[in-house]
């Protein structure tokens, strides 16, 4: 299942940078679902997703590897966990442009393979899912923008 997305946000890079690159951060700007992160390390993190409503109701447990972080431009993770029994693995990354003193576009891409049970239904949840990402990220947009008008202020 691929996804992907882009956006521009009225933040500097860093701001941006600073909440992209730290997973508690970047799930407090999200209004899908609710998360919950513990940090094994720097770059190791388990997650505990409630996916939104109107989904299946569960939990799901991932593994979360940053596997690159080039400050303040990129940053890269990895996947792992289960979903109703079945595998699920998968890539994503973040690209920061800055277009201007206050502008960044957030360009991301990801990848993830569902097995079990749930991988036949992949057609079915990648609508939702991909509308899940749009809406945390346009989330992740109001949190950015609205901290940067108060620095400002």
């Amino acid at each position: 299942m691929h996804l992907s997305g882009q956006t521009e946000i009225a933040a500097t890079r860093q701001r941006v940078w600073d909440t992209v690159s730290n997973p508690n951060r970047a799930a407090a700007s999200s209004s899908t679902g609710q998360a919950q992160i513990e940090k094994i390390d720097d770059r190791h993190y388990r997650v505990t997703v409630s996916p939104p409503a109107g989904m299946i109701p569960m939990k799901v447990v991932l593994d979360l590897q940053l596997t690159q972080l080039d400050a303040p431009s990129r940053i890269a993770a990895t996947i792992e966990g289960m979903v109703m029994g079945g595998p699920i693995n998968g890539t994503g990354s973040i690209d920061l442009q800055e277009l201007g003193p206050k502008l960044t576009r957030a360009t991301w891409v990801a990848d993830a393979t569902l097995g079990g049970l749930l991988g036949g239904f992949e057609g079915m949840v990648q609508g939702p899912i991909q509308q899940g990402a749009d809406q945390g990220f346009a989330s992740l947009k109001e949190r950015l923008e609205a901290e940067e008008a108060a620095a400002e202020a």
